[in-house]
């Protein structure tokens, strides 16, 4: 049997004779439905008093979409509904959950009526998700002139070291400018846990302006320091690859659209674990992994869920000591499938 430290040996030895170092292996184990109600786009947070929240989305039908909130008592194996986000006539969608160091969770989504109003508003519950208050609007179109491609979309929030609260996302706001830019990613920072926010920065766009769609960002704290996005790029590509860049400090940003990262492909979403491991996933439905913090990928083989490119808007969760998950849409229902993983 091949010990912790003869693997380490291993991997460093083939490191310094220029060879590939093994794999991190994951497992594919039990699956189980968080949502089975027509639903789309899951994301879940662990609550303070270790139970999980997952939000989805709901499609009654007619002109408005809704947030549907759940919750598990046993690690992630069963969900029951605890509560709804609506807001009159409007369609929310791409919910994201985040629970601040004094407990409060924070649920960020985009609200929109085509054509007519396209905002980011966060909610705030003090009761772990059971009711929820309307906290900001991070940023908003209210005269995009019928357009349907000027909205602002998919917010993800981030603590940074200071304490400062962090929201990147996708906007189109910049179209219109000269030069024009299609769509960027942007960055707001909240010094007051999401009560008000800075002006909204640009950390990534296509030198010079163009067609390209730089977009649907993920942040995620390196376990050596500093910070890593991930995002898709659409335009020339219809299948959007995936790039990442980093930052030492989660406001400063290498330049440009980023370093590919293989076998992925629109909607990323990347997580570091406690062990220091890192996974990305996206549409493509491939996971990859990645043990020098984000400096170089590998696939893992095989998938969680071997879908192919599907607009299945994965993402991927730690829930214990070398256990991830991938959360996904398939075929209108919202599923886990969860994984043990060994580091080499």
């Amino acid at each position: 049997m091949m010990t912790p430290a003869v693997r380490a040996l291993m991997a460093a030895s083939l490191l310094m004779c220029g060879l590939p170092a093994m794999a991190v292996e994951v497992t594919w184990t039990d699956t189980v439905t968080v949502d089975a109600q027509n639903a789309g786009w899951g994301r879940l947070a662990r609550l303070p008093d270790g139970r999980w929240l997952a939000v989805t989305t709901h499609y009654p039908g007619g002109d408005i979409t809704t947030l549907q909130l759940s919750v598990s008592t046993d690690n992630a194996r069963t969900w029951k509904p605890l509560s709804r986000v609506a807001e009159a006539k409007r369609k929310l969608d791409n919910g994201e959950l985040f629970v601040l160091p004094d407990g409060r969770v924070l649920l960020g989504m985009r609200s929109l009526i085509d054509g007519k109003s396209y905002r980011l508003n966060t909610y705030a519950s003090d009761d772990q998700g059971r009711t929820w208050a309307f906290l900001s609007t991070i940023t908003r179109n209210e005269a995009p002139a019928g357009r349907k491609d000027r909205g602002v979309w998919e917010p993800v929030f981030t603590l940074l070291d200071d304490g400062t609260l962090s929201v990147v996302y996708a906007d189109e706001t910049r179209a219109d400018e000269q030069p024009s830019y299609n769509q960027v990613v942007s960055q707001q920072l909240s010094k007051d846990g999401g009560h008000t926010w800075s002006p909204a920065a640009t950390i990534a766009q296509q030198p010079g302006g163009g067609l390209l769609r730089p977009g649907m960002p993920v942040m995620t704290r390196r376990p050596g320091g500093g910070y890593l996005m991930v995002l898709e790029t659409c335009g020339e590509d219809p299948q959007c690859p995936v790039t990442y860049k980093t930052s030492p400090d989660g406001r400063t940003w290498t330049e440009g659209l980023g370093t590919p990262i293989a076998d992925q492909r629109c909607g990323p979403h990347v997580m570091a674990t406690s062990s220091g491991t890192m996974f990305v996933t996206s549409c493509f439905n491939e996971v990859s992994a990645s043990q020098d913090n984000g400096a170089t990928w590998h696939t893992v083989a095989p998938p969680a869920w071997p879908l192919g490119f599907k607009h299945s808007w994965p993402a991927v969760v730690e829930f214990g000591p070398q256990e991830i998950g991938v959360i996904n849409v398939v075929d209108g229902t919202v599923k886990i499938r969860f994984g043990t993983y060994r580091n080499p």
